[in-house]
Formats: structure tokens, C-alpha cells, sequence
């Protein structure tokens, strides 16, 4: 089977051209007068859920996305209350970090706001809405009880003691103030999150600041293979603020590309970078120069390559599929484990989901049909 690939009709015009905005040799088509109403809301609705309204903004301060005063007065308001937003999610990290570093946990800030103040030329515009904080496997199991007892709570709780620091990619947390924090084990659910060498990552990192406090996030090719994890394997449509990450760092990385290369070989993962280059390159437009961008709009995935990916390029992807997929990849001391996690978890993670076991299996059955794109 082919690589499914996000074309542009998923997304709203202009949304693509205001995504690729500001990107070195883009050519994003921008319309010739303002849009009407209905479809200026839809592009701000995309916007938002693309995490791109600080390169809309841009665009209209530009002016190449022509607008209505109240169109723009309305972007401004949104970009104004995204920016308040972060400011607050930041002020909260520095909270997180604090407990983690009293339990004398090491951590790495990920995604939006490592990315955000590292590598865009301007922190706003690169939208989050939630926080992600990358801890090792041996330290998960003491910074979620610390986190726990400073007042957040897990959405989902653990399949069995110990599952968290084996198998899964990791857990999400909120507070009182209900916000989400991810904490992270390693960068992705399914076999490539375990195939990956999460040990790796912890290099010296690369320090930003908030406020005067200095923040630690992943050296560059790491929060690089993180942003390719998270564009080819995120949300679909594919999320065009995590193509833009990989848009913004790939001109900033050794020109052959082996920096990143290299670990992505040895995690079995060079599709998962290939698919997230070409795919930044084929939806925003920029015409980067250099042997990774060529050798990515070469890569051709293999068979099981293009399963995998598939369990992740569709809107109907399920835990389940992907938790299946896994299993063909475990060592094979860890393969009981996992499935009497999985198969008969603790009462407390399937509380108010399945009355029976029978029930869970035959749900079970229905998420893989589902995650596979068979009909259930």
C-alpha cells in the first residue's frame, strides 16, 4: 500500500499560506481581497487548531493576507488572548519544574515552548495550548507521585504498577487550574516509541529563559527528531504548526543532515524523519537547500514502514491498533508483561469503561478493526 499523504483540501485557503509565511522561498498563494465572513472564520477556527495564529497575524501586519478591519481586529484579539495564554502556561512550568527539582528529578521541556523561544525568531509566534516536560524512565514513577501530591491529578490511571516505566510513551496530568501536562517518557505511542532510545536524549540540552529563570529543553537535533515524531505521527490532517517547527529548524542543522540522521537510523525511525521533511516541504513551500531535504523527497517506506505510519495518518487511529503493533516489537521477556497489562488491567483503569472482561476484549476487537481502517 501507498503512504496516505495530507493533501491540501483538509485544510481552509488560505490556511497553507499562512502556515508557510515567512518561510525562505515559500509561495504560498495569499487571495486578492478579503475573504467573506463565514470563510474568515473558518480560516481563524484552523488557525487556531493548527497552532498558526501568530503566522496569521504576521501575514495581516505584513500585508499579504488582505482583511476587513473587524477580520483583523478579530485575529489580533484571538493572537492577544493565545499570547496571555502561553505567558500563563509559562509562569506554571516554572511551578512544575520546581517540584521536580525538589524531588531531585532531571527534565527537559519539550515542544511548544522550548520550540518557541529556541527556534522561531519570535516566542508568539508559535502557539501551545498545553505543557510537555520529558523525564527518564527510572524517574516517572517519583515525579508523577510528586506531582500528584502537589495537587494534579492523571487523566487515565496506570494499566499496572510499572507500566509507565516500561511501555508507555507517558501520562498526562491537570491541576486545579486545568490546564494539561504531559510527562513524558519517550516521544511516541506504538512501536517506534519503543524502538527509539530515549536514553539518548539526555545530552547537556540547550537553555532558553523564562524570566530570569534558565529552562532546559533537547539539544536541537533531538527537539528536530521530536517535531518530525510529532508532525508525522500527531493529529490528522496532519498539524501544520508541527510542520512549521520542522520548516523553521531544518535550515539550522549541519548540512548533510546527519546530526539527525544518524539517531534516527539507530532508532529504525529514518521514515518517521523523511515523511516529516518532505511533507513540511510539500504542504508550507519552502525550498530548503541541502542533502536532508533531497534525501528526504527520496526516502520510499517500506511495507511495514507504511503500516505504521498508517495507524497514525487517519482520523479514526485508536490506542488499541497501535498498542497491537507494539507488541511485534517487545523483547520477548517483556511481551508477558504487556499483554496481562493490557489484557487484564488493575479495576481502577477500566473503571466506567467495560463491566466484564468479555465486554473489554470485544472492545478491544472493534478499536483494532477501527485503527486499521476495516469496518467495525
Amino acid at each position: 500500500m501507498a503512504r496516505r499523504l495530507c493533501g491540501a483540501e483538509h485544510y481552509p485557503e488560505p490556511l497553507l499560506a499562512v502556515a508557510g509565511y515567512g518561510l525562505p522561498g515559500t509561495t504560498g498563494r495569499f487571495p486578492a481581497r478579503p475573504l467573506s465572513d463565514q470563510a474568515w472564520a473558518a480560516l481563524m477556527d484552523a488557525a487556531l487548531g493548527n497552532r498558526v495564529v501568530g503566522s496569521l497575524v504576521a501575514s495581516l501586519d505584513a500585508g499579504v493576507l488582505p482583511a476587513t478591519d473587524q477580520q483583523a481586529a478579530l485575529a489580533r484579539r484571538v493572537h492577544r488572548a493565545n499570547v496571555l495564554r502561553m505567558l500563563h502556561l509559562e509562569r506554571e512550568l516554572l511551578g512544575v519544574l520546581a517540584v521536580l527539582a525538589a524531588a531531585r528529578v532531571e527534565c527537559r521541556v519539550l515542544k511548544g515552548t522550548a520550540v518557541a523561544h529556541l527556534d522561531y525568531p519570535d516566542p508568539a509566534l508559535r502557539s501551545f495550548i498545553d505543557l510537555d516536560v520529558l523525564v527518564r524512565a527510572e524517574d516517572i514513577d517519583t515525579a508523577a507521585a510528586r506531582l500528584t501530591a502537589s495537587g494534579f491529578t492523571r487523566t487515565l490511571a496506570e494499566p499496572r504498577p510499572g507500566f509507565d516505566r516500561r511501555f508507555d510513551k507517558g501520562m498526562t496530568l491537570i491541576p486545579a487550574t486545568g490546564y494539561e501536562l504531559d510527562l513524558h517518557r519517550t516521544f511516541v505511542l506504538g512501536p517506534w516509541g519503543v524502538l527509539m532510545k530515549p536514553e539518548q536524549l539526555w545530552d547537556d540540552g540547550e537553555v532558553f529563559h523564562i524570566g530570569d529563570t534558565p529552562v532546559r529543553a533537547l539539544s536541537r537535533r533531538y527537539r528536530f527528531l521530536h517535531a518530525c515524531f510529532h508532525g508525522a505521527l500527531g493529529d490528522w490532517p496532519l498539524r501544520l504548526g508541527s510542520l512549521r517547527d520542522v520548516a523553521e529548524m531544518l535550515p539550522k542543522l549541519t548540512g548533510d543532515g546527519a546530526d539527525v540522521r544518524a539517531p534516527a537510523a539507530d532508532w529504525g525511525a529514518e521514515a518517521v524523519l523523511a515523511v516529516a521533511v518532505a511533507d513540511s516541504v510539500r504542504l508550507l513551500g519552502p525550498r530548503p537547500e541541502g542533502e536532508l531535504a533531497r534525501w528526504a523527497a527520496a526516502y520510499r517506506p517500506s511495507r511495514r514502514e507504511e503500516r505504521w505510519l498508517d495507524l497514525h495518518n487517519r482520523e479514526n487511529k485508536t490506542f488499541t491498533a497501535q498498542a497491537l503493533a507494539t507488541l511485534g516489537v517487545l523483547r520477548w521477556r517483556d511481551k508477558p508483561a504487556y499483554v496481562r497489562a493490557l489484557a487484564m488491567p488493575d479495576p481502577r483503569y477500566v473503571a466506567d469503561r467495560h463491566t466484564s472482561v468479555l465486554a473489554r476484549f470485544g472492545y478491544a476487537a472493534r478499536q483494532v478493526r477501527k485503527g486499521r481502517g476495516a469496518p467495525c
